[in-house]
Formats: structure tokens, sequence, C-alpha cells
């Protein structure tokens, strides 16, 4: 009898255990998801890609030879070789770009270095556009961050869609929820043409994403919601600290 009562005892005390490991592992992954992809579950919305626009400049013109380091450095940083294949090269007498383009089926990587003679100054920009939600963005700035004399500008854009379309008064009712999932604050709203946007500061990405501040207010996140009657779909657009281009 006194056995049994030992058994029981120690079958409970592994119960709590793996109950308090359950609870540790899950509370763990909720803490570590993106609140870009808690934004789109938040609405229902179905994730599609996300993409990283970053670029640097230096003040002063750049040979082709200095161009091609810097294109090395980049790919080093990220943990890639230079493919001679994926490498175009066109020259003026002013300007000299390098384009290197990588294809993978899990991301696409756009790099274009150009020199300008003429103002003295070159350029590095590099795009990032992935589909697997498993890979992270944010991987690539802190790599990035490691070459010695650059100082990058990073542009966060997630898109995902609602998979039916939308009446435009809701789209308010839409965003309030992706506001209140990033536990961001309102700065400015615009609608026009089937898209409602709104600018805003969110406290989630706060210390993680570098605001900006213009006129006086800051930003570190845009929302933005589109109808597609074509498709009958919503798309849905989170972009930090701003959406950059047209969506």
């Amino acid at each position: 009898m006194k056995r049994s009562i030992v058994y029981i005892i120690i079958f409970i005390i592994l119960c709590s255990i793996s109950n308090y490991s359950i609870n540790y592992v899950q509370g763990k992954q909720i803490k570590e998801q993106s609140p870009y992809y808690l934004s789109f579950a938040s609405i229902g919305a179905i994730y599609l890609e996300s993409r990283l626009d970053c670029w640097a400049k230096i003040r002063t013109s750049s040979t082709k030879q200095e161009l091609q380091d810097y294109l090395n450095n980049i790919l080093q940083s990220l943990d890639m070789t230079l493919d001679p294949k994926l490498l175009t090269i066109t020259s003026t007498d002013t300007t000299t770009i390098l384009s290197y383009d990588l294809s993978r089926p899990e991301q696409n990587i756009i790099i274009t270095i150009k020199s300008n003679k003429q103002l003295n100054e070159s350029y590095l920009m590099l795009s990032i556009v992935c589909q697997d939600k498993k890979i992270c963005l944010e991987q690539y700035e802190s790599k990035l961050n490691q070459i010695i004399g650059l100082k990058w500008q990073y542009y966060y854009l997630y898109t995902g869609e609602l998979p039916n379309m939308i009446a435009l008064d809701d789209h308010n009712q839409v965003i309030t929820v992706l506001l209140k999932t990033m536990k961001a604050q309102k700065v400015e709203t615009y609608s026009n043409n089937g898209i409602s946007s709104v600018t805003a500061f969110s406290s989630r990405l706060e210390g993680r994403i570098p605001g900006l501040s213009i006129n006086g207010k800051s930003y570190n996140l845009q929302l933005a919601i589109r109808n597609n009657k074509d498709k009958a779909k919503t798309y849905v657009y989170i972009g930090s600290p701003l959406i950059l281009g047209e969506y």
C-alpha cells in the first residue's frame, strides 16, 4: 500500500513537471513569434511574402574593383559566395553599376552597387524577398551590420491576403485590430481608390526597428489595406518603419 502511494506521488510530480515544460515551451514559442505574423493571424489573413529593402551610401566614388570588393563583403556577410554568372556590370563615363541577382526557391536576393563620379558618391542597395515565413529577415540585418564602414537603412514589408474582399467601410475595423495587435498608436490616416493606410508608432517594435521622425511626428509602422476587385480579394500590408513604393 505504501509503495502504491509512493508511485502515485511520483506520477503526480512527473505530470506537474511535464505540464510546466509544455507551458514553458508554448509560452516561449508565443513570445518569439513575429508580431507581423501574429497581426495577420489576428485578422484571419494568409501570409504571402516578406521583403527587406536596405541601402548604404559612401561619400566617395569607387572603382570597379572597389565595387566588386563591396559585393564580396556583402555576400560573405550573408554566408554566400560569388557566382560570376549572376553578375552584370555596366559602365558609362560617370557611372559604374554592378547588379547581382540570385534566385532561390525560398527567396530572391538582388544586390545593386553603383558609383557616380559626377556626384562623388557610391550606393549599395540590397533587396531580399521570400515566401517562407520560417526565414527571419532580421537575421540579415544583424549580418550586414557586421560590415565595417557601412551604415545601412532598413525597411521591412510583409504582405498577406484575406480570403474574401471586404467592404471599404470595414477597412478601419481591420486596421483597428492590427493596431491593437501591434500595440500601436495611430499618427496619420489616408484613404483613396480602395486603399486605406495608417501610419503609427508601435511599442512592440520600439527598440527592434529604428523609427523615423518627420515634421515632429514619430513613426515605426505603416499599415495598408487594398481591395483587388479583379481577384475579389483584399491585400494587407505591414511595413516598418514605413512602406516603400507602391502597394
